[in-house]
C-alpha cells in the first residue's frame, strides 16, 4: 500500500512525498517545510512566518514552499529537497511512495538554462513516480518506460501555459529507482545520481553522468583535463522538448550486504566528487542521527555549510537491514 497522508484543508489523501494536494492546492503538512512559527529572515521577528511562506510581522515573503519539503516514511525510507543559498527558488524536486517494504524514489533537477526549470522538474517526478506504481517485475524496464513516458509530459510543457516556455522549453534531469527485496532498478537521464553505499566496504555509483565531461573521457581526454574544463558539468541528455528522444539508461543491482541507497542532485555530489568521500558522509550522518529523515536533513546541511551553491535533494533507503 503507497503511504498516504491527508490534506487538513480538505481531507483529501494524498501520496506521502507529494508537496501539495492535487484536490485544493494547498501545501501538505510533510511537504511544505516551512512551520508556523518559523523565523522571519527579511525583519528577523521570531516564530511570525506561517505556513503560507509570508511573514506575519513584515509581510515579506520568506520563502516559498518548495523551498524546502521532506518526505518521510519512517526507517523504509525518506528524502529532502533544499533550495540551498544561492537560488532564489528550488528547481529540484522528487517523489517517495512506500508500500510496505517495496520503495519508488524519483529525484528531479530542472536545467536553470531553460524556462519553468521547476514545472519541468515537479512534472517529471510526480509523472515518473504514478508510473513506477504499476512496475512489473523486470523492474529496470519498467523504470525505463516510466521515464520515456514522463518525458513526454515534460515535452508537453513547451506548448501550454506561459508562451515564453515555447523559446526556452522547460527541461530537468532525472534519477528513478525501485527497491523491492534485496533488488534495486534504476534509471537516469542526464547527471542526477544513484549510489550504493554499503555499511563498510567500497561505495558504488551506479549511475554515469550523461555530460561533457564523461564523454570527452570516453573519446580518450585525460579525464584530469576534462573535469577542469569550464564545459565538464554541462548536460548532453536530458528531458525537454528540444531534447530529442529520451533514451534513458537503466541497470539492476542487488544489495547482498547491509547499506543505504542513495539518489541525489548535484547539489549534493559536486562537493563530493569521490565515491569514497560520498560514502563517508553518509555514513556519517547516518551515524550521526536518530532516523532516516535526521540523516536526510545532515547531508542537506552538509552541502549548506560547503556553500550551498545549487538546489538539494538526496533520498535515502536502507536495504538487507532488520528494518528494511
Amino acid at each position: 500500500m503507497i503511504t498516504q497522508e491527508d490534506c487538513a484543508s480538505c481531507t483529501d489523501e494524498r501520496d506521502a512525498g507529494a508537496a501539495f494536494c492535487e484536490n485544493c492546492g494547498k501545501a501538505l503538512a510533510t511537504g511544505a517545510g516551512l512551520a508556523i512559527g518559523k523565523d522571519c529572515p527579511s525583519c528577523g521577528a521570531a516564530g511570525v512566518v506561517g505556513d503560507d511562506g509570508y511573514c506575519g510581522n513584515c509581510g515579506m515573503l520568506a520563502a516559498r514552499p518548495r523551498d524546502h519539503v521532506e518526505a518521510d516514511a519512517g526507517p523504509v525510507a525518506a528524502a529532502v529537497t533544499d533550495r540551498g543559498l544561492r537560488h532564489h527558488r528550488n528547481e529540484d524536486a522528487l517523489w517517495l511512495a512506500t508500500r510496505g517494504a517495496d520503495v519508488d524514489v524519483v529525484v528531479c533537477d530542472g536545467v536553470s538554462a531553460s524556462f519553468d526549470p521547476d514545472i519541468a522538474s515537479e512534472t517529471a517526478a510526480e509523472a515518473t513516480g504514478k508510473v513506477l506504481a504499476l512496475a512489473a517485475a523486470e523492474l529496470a524496464e519498467s523504470i525505463g518506460a516510466a521515464i520515456v513516458a514522463s518525458a513526454s509530459a515534460v515535452a508537453v510543457l513547451a506548448t501550454t501555459g506561459d508562451p515564453r516556455r515555447a523559446a526556452s522549453n522547460p527541461a530537468c534531469t532525472i534519477v528513478a529507482a525501485c527497491v523491492r527485496g534485496t533488488e534495486i532498478g534504476y534509471g537516469w537521464v542526464g547527471d542526477s545520481r544513484a549510489y550504493w553505499v554499503p555499511a563498510d566496504g567500497t561505495a558504488v555509483q551506479l549511475t554515469e553522468d550523461d555530460s561533457w565531461a564523461i564523454h570527452a573521457i570516453s573519446l580518450g581526454v585525460d579525464p584530469q583535463a576534462a573535469w577542469n574544463d569550464p564545459k565538464a558539468h554541462a548536460i548532453t541528455a536530458w528531458m525537454g522538448a528540444d531534447a530529442g528522444p529520451v533514451a534513458p539508461r537503466t541497470g539492476t543491482f542487488f544489495a547482498e550486504t547491509p547499506g543505504h541507497l542513495v539518489l541525489c542532485s548535484d547539489g549534493l555530489w559536486n562537493y563530493l566528487t569521490e565515491p569514497a568521500a560520498f560514502a563517508g558522509t553518509v555514513r556519517a550522518a547516518v551515524r550521526d542521527t536518530d532516523d532516516l529523515l535526521g540523516a536526510a536533513r545532515s547531508l542537506v546541511d552538509f552541502a549548506n555549510a560547503a556553500g550551498g551553491s545549487d538546489n538539494i535533494t538526496v533520498a535515502l533507503v536502507p536495504l538487507n537491514t532488520p528494518d528494511s
